[in-house]
């Protein structure tokens, strides 16, 4: 039929997903770094072939810059000097913290505070858990639309209209409430062109193309770009929704973690006096 054509994702989109998902996992990995230095040094080891500087300063500066980023991959912790990793080993010492509490509290960590711990509150973990929710909910209801769906959008060519269809009957979208299939077509009881906003040869190609099965080869094409199109959606929700758990499963407990701190350290209360010792008495009597 080629008075339709199918209003879906085109293919040039399915085929440019691993492109896109290639440049995503880069992105994420320059941003899990929190620096390109790692790439840029391997770019640099594999055309040039020196791994050390020669000066002793730069050398050392490399290898605490090695170090930081090895720690912020490791244990997911953003130090931005030396100094931060040094202050939040003495912290964990202090409180007697493990390196598995640290990685999982690590979003709510700062080692270049004082305090590094800023656990968030109850309202923050709320919304969280409502998005995650909503997240579960909108990757089930897409995936069910993705495996049992029968209809997908058509638009025509010519009069730009958008239609529902399932191969043996069209549906108007926008407007008044219409429909063409194989019944109306025979009867003649086609609704208005005033109505649908099809032209007369788009209205003839569609009564044609449904005993012919035309239409079915177009849907059974657009269902299935649209089967791809709705499992990438529910792979990004799929994700998107273990990140978001994972972010709430680390903020209770970095408010454990608080609530530890909390506990640990002891109320000031004002200090006492102290009583004064009574001096001995200077007085002694006299044995006779």
């Amino acid at each position: 039929m080629n008075a339709i054509w199918v209003a879906v994702i085109t293919p040039l989109v399915t085929f440019s997903l691993s492109i896109i998902g290639l440049a995503g996992f880069a992105a994420y990995a320059v941003f899990r770094l929190n620096s390109p230095q790692i790439i840029r040094e391997k770019i640099w080891n594999a055309f040039v072939g020196d791994k050390d500087f020669n000066d002793e300063k730069l050398k050392s500066f490399s290898h605490h810059q090695l170090d930081l980023t090895r720690f912020r991959v490791v244990y997911g912790v953003q130090a931005r000097s030396v100094a931060d990793l040094h202050r939040l080993l003495s912290w964990m010492a202090r409180h007697q913290f493990t390196p598995t509490d640290i990685k999982r509290a690590r979003r709510w960590i700062d080692p270049s505070r004082n305090r590094p711990l800023n656990a968030p509150g109850k309202l923050h973990l709320t919304v969280r858990l409502v998005v995650v929710v909503i997240m579960i909910a909108g990757f089930m209801m897409v995936l069910d639309k993705a495996t049992s769906s029968t209809t997908t959008m058509i638009r025509m060519r010519v009069s730009k209209t958008w239609l529902w269809s399932d191969g043996r009957s069209v549906v108007g979208i926008v407007g008044q409430a219409w429909r063409i299939d194989a019944q109306s077509c025979a009867r003649h009881t086609l609704p208005d062109t005033s109505i649908t906003g099809l032209t007369d040869a788009e209205t003839a190609a569609i009564c044609q193309g449904i005993p012919s099965g035309d239409l079915q080869t177009t849907v059974n094409e657009g269902l299935r770009y649209q089967r791809w199109s709705l499992a990438a959606i529910s792979v990004f929700l799929f994700l998107a929704g273990i990140r978001t758990g994972l972010t709430l499963c680390f903020g209770m407990r970095a408010r454990e973690l608080a609530q530890q701190l909390s506990r640990a350290t002891p109320t000031q209360a004002n200090p006492r006096r102290a009583r004064k010792k009574r001096a001995p008495s200077n007085d002694r009597r006299e044995l006779a």
